[in-house]
């Protein structure tokens, strides 16, 4: 996800970051959009940048309040502002605000800003990517890793990206629907002393549509794994999540986790420069 929204669209995000670093925020998109107008932004090319704005403005506003807890940036007063001119973008269109209407702006927003505040994450946090080996994929699948006591689960870097394969048999159900294969695990750790994990665990649909879960789970000092999926939060929804199969997802990632910190399994170079290989230490049994 991270490749294909960011990475491959870094031309129309570095200029879209041009118009708002030189000008502000709102005369920025207007210059933008007046230079689309008047012919001397390319159409297609322009296009793209708008399509980004979201994107930027959520990340114009991480680079001033961390990108560490995503309650951070849902306070922050240019966060508000976003949300209530997103609001009234549907209300002009609309020219009546039925309540339904106005729930639905509102989880759109949410649920697109979570999106956003992931992938900026992502990015400030060092676009760490370690992509899982087959073969230790499926060892974490066992109860093994995490069943000696005396670890609280700790991230290597402050933001990481999991690519995970089939082998690792994590699924994803939503809204009583069908099960959809886990390929991504974003997850952020708050500095001390909460040391909270922000998890998005993203399953594909086809190429245009995925199943999504955004979480967080308290890992305080000396907590365990356990004790943080019991108090596990669904972002979106701000309670306690309702999907099936995002208990396996945490508890693979924290596996795969304590086996790297603990010699197990080691870094080696991967199939990019962006992603490093995460394999089993011969021996790992």
């Amino acid at each position: 996800m991270f490749d294909r929204f960011v990475l491959f669209e870094e031309e129309a995000l570095n200029i879209g970051r041009r118009y708002l670093q030189a000008l502000g925020v709102a005369p920025g998109v207007g210059a933008l959009v007046e230079d689309l107008n008047e012919g001397r932004l390319a159409w297609e090319k322009g296009r793209r940048v708008l399509g980004h704005v979201p994107y930027l403005l959520i990340e114009s506003i991480v680079q001033r309040t961390g990108f560490a807890r995503f309650g951070a940036l849902a306070a922050d007063p240019a966060f508000i502002a976003l949300r209530g001119q997103s609001l009234a973008h549907v209300l002009h269109q609309q020219g009546t605000f039925p309540p339904a209407l106005y729930l639905k702006a509102l989880d759109a927003f949410a649920w697109n800003a979570l999106r956003h505040w992931q992938l900026v994450a992502h990015d400030l946090g060092g676009r760490h990517a370690y992509q899982v080996s087959p073969s230790l994929a499926g060892l974490m699948r066992s109860p093994g890793p995490l069943a000696r006591p005396g670890w609280t689960p700790r991230l290597p870097v402050p933001a990481l990206l999991l690519v995970v394969p089939s082998e690792a048999g994590l699924v994803l159900t939503l809204r009583g629907g069908r099960p959809h294969a886990v390929t991504e695990l974003y997850v952020i750790e708050s500095p001390p002393p909460e040391h909270r994990w922000s998890v998005w665990i993203h399953a594909p649909i086809d190429r245009n549509f995925a199943e999504s879960l955004y979480l967080e789970l308290p890992l305080p000092p000396g907590g365990s794994l356990e004790a943080g999926v019991a108090h596990a939060k669904d972002l979106f929804l701000e309670r306690p999540p309702r999907a099936l199969g995002w208990q396996e997802c945490v508890r693979w990632l924290a596996a795969t986790l304590r086996t790297l910190a603990e010699g197990g399994a080691r870094l080696q170079p991967g199939p990019s420069p962006r992603r490093r290989l995460l394999s089993a230490v011969k021996g790992l049994h």
